[in-house]
């Protein structure tokens, strides 16, 4: 008996001590879960922060054009007598968003406005299709491309800045849509062709951006300054300036090159509609005779183009303009294929030959804007420096886009300086363009003449 009680004992001190460490286990398990909910509340946005683009890193827009993420349905369409424009209208229609991403990535003459309209389009159908990443890259080089395009006027530079802010908001990119709505409140401030309405409104944008950033030392004055500006009276010193556009001549008629275009246009839309027929699953699955049959029209095609480029350097001055534009969409389309930018590997040759094609694309762009800046400089006086300001404003959008890659961006930029000078000394009414420097990384920024060339010191606190 006395044997029993004592295991009885241990049996129950046993229990006793089970009972205390599965308590201890579910007290800590507990404690395990509500930090890992907390985590997950709290932290998930903290992860996505860092796994987003860099804010201020820049890179060529093409680069991050993956040939895997093409649709086959709508690639081709650039080959074919589509235009650019068609193209990228087609892309979005189909919701093939990487086909159009490409499209703005590579085409040197698509429009600004449709340019621009397709990269905010764009944040908005990665973000719900769920590509976090992509979404805020095209937020990104849609602000980047507002700031750098001549062709915007304040207010629409402004309104792309908003709706960047927005959509880098929506994803919690926080210090992207930080310098993007700097950006905007600087414009917004200071931009002399804003309407009364127009300023107060994205003021107000402004501040509630700020506070959706938890800025409250930039939303309140924002506010302020948009209740000011509500019941102001002052009428704005200037209207909007149109944008300086090249005089365009007219080219010769160049029957072989005609010719040429028309069999690969021919061939091109074939194999577009034989893939919209067989919905090939895989690159090799597409019809090789097809592919063989456009590698030779282009082939041709190139060797047409390039002897018309050759024999043509002795034509006046507006119509090298033209050719230039029309070398340069050649050499554009030729690059694209030459980095696999099809999907399916369309003219090995030129994919060896990629540095030299680059190479050719970059001075086509040199002899382009030597003609268009001397046609800005011969203008008069007081609309010279806008319009040289407006070239090299392209020119620098040309070098950001990677298809200028013999020209340096500071030479660029000192370029600017200088006629920025200009500017300021004729005391033009604009704000002016400006860079800073940011982690290593090269900034543009338009502000006032009190703040220009103050670096960090120009942007709001």
């Amino acid at each position: 008996m006395a044997q029993s009680g004592a295991r009885l004992g241990q049996d129950r001190t046993l229990c006793a001590t089970v009972k205390r460490l599965a308590a201890l286990i579910l007290i800590v398990l507990g404690c395990l879960l509500i930090a890992l909910g907390s985590a997950l509340i709290g932290g998930v946005f903290l992860f996505r922060e860092g796994d987003l683009p860099d804010a201020y890193a820049w890179r060529p827009p093409h680069e991050f054009v993956d040939a895997r993420a093409l649709a086959p349905e709508t690639v081709l369409l650039p080959l074919t007598s589509a235009s650019a424009d068609e193209a990228l209208d087609a892309a979005l229609d189909r919701a093939h968003l990487d086909n159009a991403f490409a499209l703005v990535a590579y085409e040197p003459f698509l429009d600004d406005a449709k340019r621009l309209g397709a990269l905010l389009q764009l944040g908005t159908r990665y973000a719900s299709a769920k590509n976090t990443r992509q979404a805020a890259r095209a937020f990104q080089i849609a602000a980047q491309f507002a700031t750098l395009s001549p062709m915007f006027s304040d207010a629409t530079r402004l309104d792309a800045y908003l709706q960047a802010s927005a959509g880098l908001r929506s994803l919690n990119a926080q210090t992207a849509a930080r310098w993007v709505t700097d950006q905007a409140y600087r414009l917004a401030e200071y931009a002399p062709t804003l309407q009364r309405e127009q300023r107060a409104r994205r003021l107000e944008q402004i501040a509630n951006a700020y506070a959706a950033l938890n800025a409250p030392t930039l939303s309140t004055p924002a506010r302020a300054q948009a209740a000011e500006a509500a019941l102001s009276t002052t009428i704005p010193i200037t209207r909007t300036r149109a944008p300086f556009a090249p005089t365009i001549g007219k080219l010769p008629r160049a029957p072989e090159v005609e010719a040429a275009r028309a069999r690969r246009i021919a061939v091109a839309q074939r194999l577009h509609d034989d893939v919209l027929d067989r919905a090939p699953k895989r690159a090799q699955d597409w019809d090789a005779d097809l592919i063989g049959e456009l590698r030779e029209a282009l082939f041709d095609e190139d060797r047409a183009r390039q002897a018309y480029y050759d024999s043509s350097v002795q034509l006046p001055d507006e119509a090298l303009v033209a050719l230039r534009r029309e070398q340069i969409a050649w050499l554009a389309l030729k690059y694209r294929i030459a980095r696999g930018g099809f999907i399916v590997s369309l003219v090995p040759e030129w994919e060896k030959d990629r540095a030299a094609i680059i190479e050719a694309l970059s001075a086509a762009w040199n002899e382009y804007f030597r003609l268009v800046y001397a046609q800005a400089t011969r203008l008069p006086s007081l609309e010279r420096a806008p319009a040289q300001l407006d070239v090299l404003l392209h020119e620098l959008f040309v070098v950001r886009w990677g298809l200028y890659v013999n020209q340096s961006e500071q030479v660029v930029i000192e370029k600017i300086g200088a006629v920025t000078q200009d500017l300021i000394d004729a005391a033009y009414p604009a704000l002016r363009f400006d860079s800073i420097t940011r982690n290593n990384q090269r900034l543009f920024i338009w502000l006032p003449d009190e703040l220009y060339g103050r670096g960090e010191r120009s942007l709001p606190k």
